[in-house]
């Protein structure tokens, strides 16, 4: 598989896009002004300790306070103890009102709530990421040769000795030499003690360090051994991954390459009509079946239709093939969509129990590729496929859309009727009350021929005004003057 990167810079946005194949596979966007806060540390006062929620409210210096709960606060003890004290911790007795505490954002703030916190701090590096705060050894699932992760992990055991850190092994350290990451760790020790000792010297809230922006986590994070290269077609970003790389490995330089074309560089590789599939509640696959994404505030929700696809075999070859394909492509969409929390797949009906069990290992095996946790569930009784994908960053639809300011996100407005109705009942009201007054009811044009075929209420004149300005699930009652009454106006009759 040939990867790629390529980042664009447009309108103070900077935009990353990740292709497989020549296929859109992760798209990333930061813009001026809205910069993310994950992995950035702050030092925090506790406001508030919630005993009922087992959590506590820290100001950090942002509009909403962030949340912490009490598993996410580090404590000072041996691995046995802190796993049982973890277990039986009680918010009160870790935290109280007032409190300064140094965490790290591990979560972006979304909707009504804030970001979330943990005191479990970790910096990533290049071949490490460094647990100054948990002694922990670990090995990137991702090197699966068992001779290379014992020689990883005896290397990092010896680096970390007595030093009460811990120390991750990154997937980019496979066939690292000792000094290679032996300077990776030394780095994030050095960056740690300075975010220490200034914590010790600024007062709460405080920004202690700030992660690295989009350009610089592409060369720390994404130009692995199998990405072919990284490519912009602006200047300044050119520089930025040039001064970045140098950082962390002159090897790297040679994979940055600068595009020196007319054409711009997301137009020549096809990425903004990629991307615009990322927008669409609709995905066509490629035999006519298609994919709908409905999210709510609890879960989202994929629906896998037939569409057009009739298939060539039986019916139950014709499904398995097709919920096959959807399966491919679901995977496809969650990261490109960068889709987290609860998801539940609708697939079309197997009868067959092997073919549900095969499509399972089909949509694992591509979740694979996934550098996001994911967590396949299974298939419940009413043959729904359950999974989690961990939820760090907004999803691109919330990055990129705002709600509907007349549906208010549910996609469905009150029909034409309904509205002339609601118009109608309101003025109903007027006159029992007994008003006499002749009104206009202001409505947009389709209404408007609607009301002329309901009976108006009693008790005084009533005319309908198709109003281009009006909304069509709003109207206005408006006293009339029945002397100059606008052009189009109809009396409605009683």
């Amino acid at each position: 598989m040939t990867k790629q990167i390529l980042i664009d810079a447009l309108c103070g946005e900077t935009t990353l896009a990740l292709l497989e194949d020549g296929e859109l596979a992760e798209l990333y966007a930061e813009s001026e002004g809205r910069e993310k806060l994950t992995g950035n540390i702050y030092v925090g006062r506790v406001e508030n300790v919630l005993p009922g929620m087992n959590a506590a409210f820290v100001n950090i210096g942002l509009e909403k306070n962030a949340f912490l709960y009490a598993g996410d606060i580090q404590l000072d003890a041996s691995d046995e103890e802190l796993a049982e004290r973890l277990r039986l911790a009680e918010i009160q007795k870790l935290v109280r009102p007032g409190q300064t505490i140094v965490v790290q954002v591990i979560k972006e703030p979304g909707g009504t709530k804030g970001p979330r916190v943990s005191c479990h701090i970790t910096l990533p590096g290049r071949l490490s990421v460094l647990l100054p705060t948990v002694p922990y050894v670990g090995i990137s699932r991702r090197i699966e040769e068992e001779g290379e992760r014992g020689r990883l992990r005896g290397i990092a055991c010896s680096l970390v000795a007595d030093s009460g850190a811990g120390m991750i092994v990154r997937t980019a350290a496979s066939g690292a030499s000792t000094e290679e990451l032996e300077a990776d760790f030394r780095s994030l020790e050095g960056l740690w003690e300075t975010i220490s000792r200034r914590s010790r010297h600024v007062a709460a809230p405080a920004l202690l360090h700030r992660d690295d922006s989009l350009i610089d986590r592409a060369v720390r994070d994404m130009l692995a051994s199998d990405v072919e290269s990284v490519r912009t077609d602006d200047r300044g970003v050119y520089e930025q991954l040039i001064e970045a790389g140098r950082a962390l490995s002159q090897g790297l330089l040679e994979r940055i390459v600068f595009d020196r074309t007319d054409v711009p560089l997301f137009d020549r590789y096809r990425v903004r009509k990629q991307a615009e599939v990322a927008l669409k509640r609709r995905v066509w696959l490629k035999s006519g079946g298609y994919l709908v994404f409905d999210y709510t505030e609890a879960l989202t929700i994929i629906d896998v239709n037939t569409g057009k696809f009739v298939g060539k075999r039986s019916l139950s070859e014709t499904v398995f093939e097709l919920n096959c394909e959807a399966a491919r492509e679901i995977a496809r969409q969650l990261r490109l969509r960068d889709i987290g929390g609860i998801i539940v797949i609708d697939f079309i009906d197997m009868s067959l129990q092997s073919q549900r069990e095969e499509l399972l290992s089909v949509l694992r095996e591509c979740l694979k590729s996934d550098r996001t946790r994911t967590n396949l569930a299974g298939i419940t009784s009413l043959g729904l496929v359950e999974m989690t994908r961990k939820k760090v960053r907004q999803p691109i639809y919330k990055q990129k859309c705002h709600t509907c300011p007349t549906c208010q996100g549910s996609g469905l407005v009150p029909s034409h009727e309904f509205t002339a109705r609601l118009a109608l009942s309101e003025l109903r009201g007027r006159r029992a009350a007994g008003d006499q007054t002749p009104y206009i009811v202001r409505v947009a044009p389709p209404i408007a021929g609607i009301l002329g075929t309901i009976v108006a209420p009693e008790g005084g004149h009533t005319y309908a005004l198709p109003a281009e300005d009006i909304k069509e699930d709003e109207y206005q009652i408006v006293p009339a003057d029945e002397t100059a009454l606008p052009p189009k106006t109809r009396l409605l009759r009683q």
